[in-house]
């Protein structure tokens, strides 16, 4: 196929109008039509088109061709593309004004771009505790008052992400549904929303774990613009599922069509096959979890501890809690080793029936348990509502204004199960009314939790988060994982880049109303959290 062809196929390919022409047809050393334009020795040929503004369109002729396309359209798409033996494969990049440069936080709600070099130049962002007890240290909880931004550069610099990184990031932004709540403004333009998303997502990305996932909760609004988004930070081939939460019941009778869905992107950086070895499988009936001896892990299922067949290494005596000495019985060996049975009867991973004097039988938690490969679509009666969440908060903060868009503590115990065992650090960097940390630490996961808005946290997030510590959240789902309280968690305060922070959005102005929504220094460290 002559060069003359493989053009035309390309354009093709790209959808580009058939009046484009080829550059001047200088004769290069090779003997193949040159643009003269370029350093390639002779070996391409150049097209330009005003219409399309084809900024470099390249087709090399040296045995096999390799086409290299770049090309920025009035829709604002870049493509670029190299592939060998003529064949194209696309690769799409969303631009927008000032993408180049970085949106940081200024002052208490705003932002601004600032050139990435002179914010390379710029001392990191510290963190500043602001709540009594001990000071934040890697491996434990915090829930940090500041922006996104600042606050992954702040806990980056401070180690406070721990040795083992990040394995869960969810993260539910403001939509930009161009209305207005009474905890914040939803009302970006949308490059600034886009850099406000991309700057954090790439922020937080050299933090997470090689089995790590990225969950990113949106509405219709900026959704067709931040998947593009999170191809480009976590690449193509990242992209695990966009699964539909039913998130209302009623209908909406004045609109166009009632909406009645939420879209979650899941993305893993390992790539879906690689993180599906890591995933958690759901649980296929709850029913069949229960909780028979008050273990603080919660409930758990159970199955008998021997094995078929003879194995000589599995043959030996077990003493049960009330005092019997049984073996395992004819033709069959006990489950395990002698060494594992210990280790787990140490871990509290036997249980005995009959009141201790039954055959031993193996617990099971939920995260163990063969399970089902979840669906892409979550309903309402699977996971809550919002109007869920909202009933559940009015129960907490009787007394205060409803916190507008809530999500339910089921739908973040199934995200948090898929996607993160006991003891693993989640991420939320818009943290809200708090229900990421508040299921996560009823879950016994570590977490951090990042909300910019001062008010929200004295008004919702803390005041929730301390509840759950207590023991006194008695909804979402404390029966669900037999929660009971515990635990402990610190609050740092992190300043932004730019501009100054007055009264409670400052550090100084913050101290006081922590300090008395968590009753003294000893308050702040609950109790001992069972793992």
């Amino acid at each position: 196929m002559v060069v003359a062809d493989r053009l035309g196929n390309i354009r093709q390919q790209l959808g580009q109008k058939p009046g484009l022409a080829a550059g001047p047809a200088n004769k290069g050393p090779r003997g193949t039509g040159c643009c003269g334009w370029c350093t390639c020795g002779g070996g391409c040929w150049r097209l330009e088109d005003d219409d399309l503004r084809v900024s470099d369109v390249t087709v090399w002729a040296a045995g096999e061709i390799v086409a290299s396309v770049g090309m920025s359209s009035p829709c604002g798409a870049r493509h670029t593309a190299t592939t060998p033996g003529g064949l194209l494969t696309d690769a799409i990049e969303l631009v927008w004004p000032n993408k180049e440069r970085l949106l940081v936080a200024s002052g208490a709600t705003g932002y601004e771009w600032v050139d990435r070099s002179r914010d390379s130049d710029a001392p990191f962002a510290r963190t500043e505790q602001v709540s009594p007890g001990p000071e934040a240290a890697p491996g434990t909880s915090a829930l940090v008052v500041g922006d996104g931004l600042d606050a992954v550069d702040a806990l980056g610099g401070a180690g406070l992400f721990g040795p083992d990184g990040v394995r869960l990031v969810y993260i539910d932004p403001p939509f930009n549904t161009g209305k207005s709540f009474n905890q914040y403004g939803d009302k970006l333009a949308s490059p600034m929303w886009l850099s406000m998303l991309k700057d954090r997502l790439t922020a937080v990305k050299p933090h997470l774990r090689p089995d790590a996932s990225v969950w990113l909760h949106l509405d219709d609004s900026e959704l067709h613009r931040a998947r593009a988004v999170m191809d480009e930070v976590f690449g193509v081939s990242s992209f695990v599922a966009s699964v539909v939460w039913q998130k209302r019941t009623t209908r909406e009778s004045r609109s166009a069509f009632s909406s009645n869905h939420d879209t979650i992107l899941v993305y893993a950086p390992a790539g879906a096959k690689t993180w599906k070895a890591s995933r958690n499988l759901l649980v296929k009936d709850d029913a069949t979890l229960r909780n028979r001896d008050g273990d603080p892990r919660g409930p758990w299922a159970d199955a008998p501890f021997t094995a078929p067949g003879y194995r000589s290494a599995q043959q030996y005596p077990i003493v049960t809690p009330s005092g019997d000495v049984i073996h395992p019985p004819r033709g069959r060996s006990w489950y395990a080793t002698e060494g594992t049975y210990l280790r787990l009867l140490a871990e509290d991973r036997i249980w005995f029936p009959k009141s201790g004097s039954g055959s031993p039988r193996l617990k099971l938690f939920a995260h163990q348990l063969r399970g089902l490969v979840p669906f892409t679509v979550w309903g309402s009666a699977d996971v809550g509502a919002n109007d869920d969440a909202k009933r559940h908060l009015q129960q907490l903060f009787p007394e205060s204004p409803l916190f507008d868009t809530p999500k339910p503590e089921e739908l973040l115990e199934r995200i948090i199960h898929i996607g993160s065992n006991v003891g693993e650090l989640v991420v939320d960097l818009f943290a809200g009314s708090g229900t990421t940390p508040a299921v996560a630490h009823k879950m016994r996961r570590r977490w951090i939790a990042v909300e910019r808005n001062a008010k929200t946290v004295v008004d919702f997030t803390l005041p929730r988060l301390k509840f759950v510590v207590d023991g006194a959240d008695p909804g979402g789902i404390t029966g669900q994982v037999s929660w009971a309280g515990g635990g402990a968690f610190s609050v740092l305060h992190v300043a932004p880049r730019l501009g100054r922070l007055e009264g409670l959005s400052s550090a100084a102005g913050l101290r006081l109303p922590i300090g008395s929504i968590l009753g003294g220094p000893e308050a702040s460290l609950g109790r001992p959290l069972a793992s």
